[in-house]
């Protein structure tokens, strides 16, 4: 996305080139937005669940990650599910 704005911005130095930079760095800001939404936080394939230790609701991405709001450590177990975890 900050490519595009420079492809832009680069018009500002060669006033012949702004027809040519401006939709080229459009483009690029266009498609660094879609690759945000893809893989930003509107991915609807993270688990969410509510936290043991808080009760508010987080999303966790991996084998062992920490809840959003209290930092609580939590893994993954074989069954899916997530549990307190004490790192060692």
């Amino acid at each position: 996305m900050f490519g595009g704005f420079f492809v832009m911005y680069a018009g500002v130095y060669n006033k012949s080139l702004i027809p040519y930079l401006l939709p080229v760095g459009s483009i690029g800001v266009l498609a660094g937005i879609l690759i945000y939404f893809r893989f930003g936080p509107v991915n609807p394939s993270i688990k969410t669940i509510e936290c043991p230790r808080c009760g508010r609701r987080t999303r966790l991405t991996g084998e062992f990650d920490a809840c959003s709001h209290c930092k609580q450590p939590l893994r993954r177990t074989p069954e899916g599910t997530y549990e307190p975890h004490v790192p060692s």
